[in-house]
């Protein structure tokens, strides 16, 4: 399980810097022609791709094989012959039920957790940082007795449609404004002196990021830095989306402006942070008015009145398209997770494929008792042999189950199904390939490397476990 949430962690991680590198790209292009808030949202369409490994399994499809060619004739043998499984074993192919391999499978263990470390640091480092801050300025922080302002500040809220409650409050802490609590939500402003103009608009941008949820987008951004810490990409994405928050931010504040109502709003910008006295607050979790880093492309962007396209239909159609992906994948998952409750509604009834990833992990871990309880008595046979203390590492390759309908036929027809009256529906035959790999000196009847052997797995109805029979190999 580790290793395949690793697997699709970086997967996802290589996929998402390719989009991100592609959108970067057509921004410097195509979509010079749409607005801040498109470039703004489009983002989580990478967000939405990124961020499921860490909420949801992922489960990868099985490869379809090639056609499989017709057993050769010593398969047929074993197969009709009903040989039991350890008998089976005692002549060829006792090693081969076992699993993953121990070495690539502490590879993978020992990068999750190195991973899981870095990511828990990374986190909470930012919501300690940013608990701490909270605490440090609410020693600064007072109700304003101006009623002129309070007044400006309710009419902004009634003018906004904004019926959440958001604070407003005076802090000698800061000496920029911003918009800090994602559930306790308040604006601190610095007790420097506004004028009404400058006020307003500072004021108005604030909310504006309230309106939009711009902290929840951060902390999802939060979110996804701490899961792909390892990867610049990502780094250089939050630093795109956090500039174009800020844009986004100025474009709907002046949606409905003209030219002179911009300059002054471009006007408290600049008088703003020539008040900031570069005590800037540096917080993941925070909005705030002023930002010296984008303020040229700030300017140049509330300044444009040329008309731009939305773009709303595009970005619509790539979170479709981004969801579907998604759902895809959980469909094939869902497929797999529907096998394993089977339609009895009897959920602690394993599916065949899930009998034998379990066998082979038990065969793995040396568990004896657990392996016997996956196998009918037959299989088991009067004197059975475990091969545990022998094998170094197995890596099952794959696992399918077999299409050719001369495996299930033959055991049924002359092998132990003819004896035992399983029916056809309640017989599965699969198809194991892997690479073992046997202590040195070690007396087997199996040279190392790769194999392939079949696994035929029965139940004697549908409110009965399934069970391994037996098993054969070419």
């Amino acid at each position: 399980m580790i290793e395949i949430f690793m697997k699709n962690l970086l997967k996802t991680s290589l996929t998402g810097s390719i989009i991100i590198i592609l959108i970067l790209i057509l921004r410097k292009t195509l979509f010079k022609r749409y607005t801040s808030a498109f470039n703004y949202y489009i983002w989580l369409a990478v967000i939405l791709k990124m961020i499921m490994p860490f909420k949801i399994p992922i489960y990868i499809p099985e490869k379809i094989s090639n056609t499989f060619q017709h057993a050769p004739n010593n398969v047929k043998t074993i197969i009709e012959s009903g040989i039991s499984l350890n008998e089976s074993m005692k002549i060829k192919n006792s090693p081969n039920i076992i699993t993953d391999s121990y070495p690539i499978e502490n590879y993978f263990t020992i990068l999750f957790y190195i991973w899981l470390i870095v990511s828990v640091i990374f986190l909470a480092y930012h919501i300690i940082s940013y608990i701490i801050f909270n605490n440090k300025i609410k020693h600064f922080t007072y109700d304003i007795p101006d009623s002129k302002i309070r007044n400006i500040y309710s009419e902004l809220l009634v003018e906004m449609n904004i019926k959440r409650k958001i604070s407003l409050k005076f802090c000698r802490g800061i000496s920029t404004p911003l918009g800090i609590g994602i559930f306790n939500s308040c604006i601190l402003i610095p007790s420097v002196l506004y004028n009404t103009q400058e006020l307003k608009y500072i004021l108005k941008h604030e909310l504006m990021h309230y309106k939009k949820y711009d902290m929840m987008y951060k902390l999802l951004v939060l979110i996804i830095s701490s899961m792909h810490w390892f990867n610049p990409i990502v780094y250089v994405m939050c630093r795109e989306i956090n500039k174009d928050c800020e844009l986004s931010c100025d474009e709907a504040v002046l949606k409905k402006s003209d030219m002179e109502e911009r300059k002054l709003y471009a006007s408290a910008l600049v008088n703003s942070l020539r008040l900031n006295k570069n005590n800037a607050v540096k917080q993941n979790l925070i909005t705030g008015f002023n930002n010296k880093n984008i303020l040229k492309g700030r300017l140049k962007n509330m300044l444009n009145f040329k008309k731009r396209k939305k773009g709303v239909v595009v970005v619509l159609l790539v979170m479709t398209l981004t969801a579907v992906s998604l759902i895809s994948v959980n469909i094939f998952a869902q497929n797999d997770i529907s096998q394993k409750n089977n339609v009895t509604g009897n959920r602690e009834l394993l599916q065949p494929k899930q009998v034998l990833e379990n066998y082979f992990k038990y065969y793995s871990e040396k568990d004896q008792q657990h392996v016997e309880k996956l196998l009918t008595k037959e299989a088991i046979g009067p004197n059975p042999i475990w091969l545990f203390n022998y094998i170094e590492y197995i890596k099952i390759i794959s696992i399918n189950e077999e299409s050719d309908p001369l495996f299930k036929n033959g055991y049924l027809s002359h092998g132990r199904g003819s004896i035992n009256g399983v029916k056809k529906e309640n017989v599965k035959v699969y198809r194991a390939e892997y690479d073992v790999k046997y202590i040195e000196d070690s007396v087997v009847p199996e040279e190392n490397g790769n194999h392939t052997c079949w696994f035929y797995v029965i139940r004697k109805d549908k409110n009965s476990p399934w069970l391994i029979d037996g098993m054969g190999q070419p």
